[in-house]
């Protein structure tokens, strides 16, 4: 999940890469990895459901608006 200070909106999308991919100016609001090596070891191939209902009980909320109120404050140039 990334805030685009320009159009002042937040949008999905999915990288492929870790290195590459993300959107110039945008800033990351909430990364996840749903890619099958971030969850068939613990949960198995079939596994993602659970895996992504796992990772959303956990996350610091605090820290994501905490990253929006960060985006929000950028001047876009």
């Amino acid at each position: 999940l990334y805030y685009d200070p320009h159009a002042h909106t937040s949008s999905n999308h999915w990288i492929e890469l870790h290195q590459s991919g993300h959107p110039a100016g945008f800033v990351p609001l909430l990364v996840m990895d749903v890619w099958e090596h971030a969850y068939m070891v613990d949960w198995g191939s079939g596994g993602r459901v659970d895996y992504v209902e796992t990772f959303l009980r956990n996350v610091d909320w605090s820290k994501v608006e905490a990253n929006l109120r960060e985006g929000q404050r950028l001047v876009p140039v």
